[in-house]
């Protein structure tokens, strides 16, 4: 089984890639999604946020109000680091126990999608390490499309990561997504068909 653990920055067309991978045949795993079912109510995770958050970051029905949380964390580095030192051990032990899940079912390409890969010390759950990157302009019009963040808090979520040099010069290859979604598909599909440790494993 070959782990490609996929990141790069808000708004730079990591979900694109994810979906051009996974049409031609591997299973994605999206930390993000992983990290909302660290929330539900009685989990160990569930449980520390609302203790060191407190009851106001709860909705009506019991759940995290995840957009509140998110308002909290990026206005305040220090509550951002709080939540994620509750959250990252949560969906890593997820993470790993779907690895290992795949692997006795005999899948042969994993991508972890995990936006803060870096950041968060999980490189050693991966076989390589792909970074999507994109021109500023791309991003700001990206963001705008699929959030309704304001300036502030959209610049809140970039200083929360790493910059784009700095993913570039720690990972094992740098997607530029700077044209159309058909060119990112074919580029991300001649990838695939090239690249010798990703067909070794499905020849394999």
């Amino acid at each position: 089984m070959f782990v490609i653990g996929l990141t790069g920055g808000i708004g730079t067309g990591k979900t694109e890639v994810t979906h051009v991978l996974r049409d031609l045949g591997a299973v994605i795993i999206e930390s993000d999604k992983v990290a909302h079912l660290s929330y539900r109510p009685g989990t160990d995770a569930y449980e520390e946020i609302v203790e060191q958050f407190g009851k106001e970051v709860i909705d009506d029905s019991g759940v995290i109000d995840r957009a509140k949380l998110g308002g909290l964390v990026f206005a305040d580095p220090d509550l951002r680091i709080q939540l994620e030192t509750i959250v990252w051990p949560a969906v890593r032990g997820c993470i790993t126990e779907r690895l290992i899940q795949e692997k006795e079912r005999g899948t042969k390409i994993i991508v972890i999608e995990v936006p803060k890969l870096f950041e968060a010390g999980w490189e050693d759950l991966a076989d390589s390490i792909w970074t999507v990157e994109a021109p500023s302009a791309s991003i700001a019009q990206r963001v705008n499309v699929r959030s309704n963040l304001s300036e502030t808090q959209k610049n809140a979520r970039v200083q929360a990561q790493m910059t784009k040099w700095e993913r570039a010069e720690r990972a094992d290859l740098l997607i530029e997504n700077s044209a159309e979604l058909v060119d990112l598909r074919e580029r991300i599909t001649n990838l695939w068909r090239t690249n010798p440790e990703i067909q070794n494993a499905i020849n394999n």
